[in-house]
């Protein structure tokens, strides 16, 4: 098939170009790590020039956090998927976690950055700041239907549920990291939701 010519046509080959290099990175981030990757190998992986990476991200840093927006954005197309259900979101939450620990080194790139762009003059501070403060008024809001719908008991706190899911979240990744992947992690979370549904839904069942 032809290649588009034209404007249009350059810009629908660059925006493939982009994700192709995307692609590539956050599949090398998430096996090698970070800092074990260079622009070379990814330039490698993604089949283009060193000139040809150089060309869409200038510098390491900015494909990283190009990355993390990206990883950020497909999760966000995957979520698209789950009912109005708050019993099948905590399903499809375990079901991400689970193929989100396949990549290590996303894991480990999420818990340092997340730590680290909490200082204000960090590259990715308004990133992670909105995308935490999206992530817990979107469970919020899934609670609060779930409470009009008569799955969840009228009388929640939903927003102070969601900021402790979230942090639960947070917390484990970081103890996984630190002591090794040497617990279920998936486990844990699935026992805590269990037991918060058992709570706060309205027939007393857990997942």
């Amino acid at each position: 098939m032809a290649t588009p010519r034209g404007p249009r046509g350059q810009y629908t080959a660059g925006r493939a170009r982009r994700t192709q290099i995307l692609e590539a990175a956050l599949l090398r981030f998430g096996r090698d790590g970070y800092r074990k990757t260079s622009l070379a190998r990814i330039a490698r992986d993604a089949e283009i020039t060193d000139a040809g990476l150089l060309h869409h991200f200038r510098d390491k840093q900015q494909l990283l956090l190009a990355v993390v927006e990206y990883w950020h954005e497909r999760m966000d197309v995957r979520w698209q998927r789950v009912s109005d259900s708050v019993r099948d979101a905590f399903r499809c939450h375990l079901e991400d976690t689970a193929e989100t620990l396949t990549m290590p080194g996303m894991v480990e790139l999420a818990v340092v950055l997340t730590a680290e762009a909490t200082a204000p003059d960090h590259p990715a501070h308004e990133h992670f700041t909105t995308w935490q403060e999206k992530g817990v008024r979107e469970l919020a809001d899934r609670l609060r239907v779930g409470s009009a719908r008569g799955e969840l008991r009228p009388d929640l706190d939903h927003e102070a549920i969601a900021r402790e899911c979230a942090a639960l979240d947070a917390g484990l990744l970081q103890q996984w990291l630190a002591g090794g992947r040497s617990f279920d992690l998936v486990a844990v979370m699935r026992g805590h939701l269990d037991r918060l549904l058992r709570v706060i839904s309205t027939d007393g069942q857990g997942l």
